[in-house]
């Protein structure tokens, strides 16, 4: 079950309706992810998207969030994380989809239905540890410690398929180790 604040469900919810009106393929991503496969959920305001390259190939896709009243704030310096804000519902970041992985964990995507009727596709439990072993900061870890103690059973060859060219084997495998001593 997914946790959110009442502002990360507006923004979810405005931005999901938007990206599903357009027919972007995009998934939940970052804390609210992960929150599905944690030992015990947290509460964040973050609300992360992986979006499918091609929704930001047009002008077209800027200009209806624009309409909808998103406007965009600030853009990392690679272009790969665009975070958008709205007056309403905060801010949201959109993450661009750039790698095999992104484009694999797209196409794994399960649908979880929220109280508002929005299907938000969410990544597998191997997708959402990857994420966080990409992102790489402490508090990543330590999601990725809640997520394996939650006793899963993980598709290990997928995360290690998809860790190796990124580089992430070694803490994936000291994490895995860790948990299981």
């Amino acid at each position: 079950m997914l946790t959110r604040s009442a502002v990360g469900r507006s923004a979810l919810d405005s931005i999901g309706v938007l990206l599903e009106r357009e027919a972007k393929r995009w998934l939940l991503f970052g804390d609210l992810a992960a929150n599905r496969y944690r030992a015990q959920t947290q509460l964040t305001g973050e609300t992360e998207l992986l979006v499918e390259s091609a929704a930001f190939s047009s002008p077209s896709f800027g200009a209806v969030l624009e309409a909808q009243g998103w406007g965009l704030y600030r853009v990392s310096p690679d272009g790969d994380v665009k975070r958008f804000m709205h007056r309403e519902f905060g801010c949201a970041d959109l993450i661009v989809q750039r790698t095999a992985f992104e484009q694999d964990a797209l196409s794994r995507a399960a649908h979880e239905l929220l109280p508002s009727g929005l299907s938000v596709p969410v990544p597998s439990r191997e997708d959402a540890i990857l994420c966080k072993l990409i992102a790489g900061r402490a508090r990543d870890l330590a999601d990725i410690e809640s997520i394996l103690d939650s006793s899963p059973a993980l598709d290990e060859a997928y995360i290690e398929r998809h860790g190796a060219p990124l580089g992430l084997l070694d803490t994936w495998r000291k994490l895995l180790t860790a948990s299981r001593a």
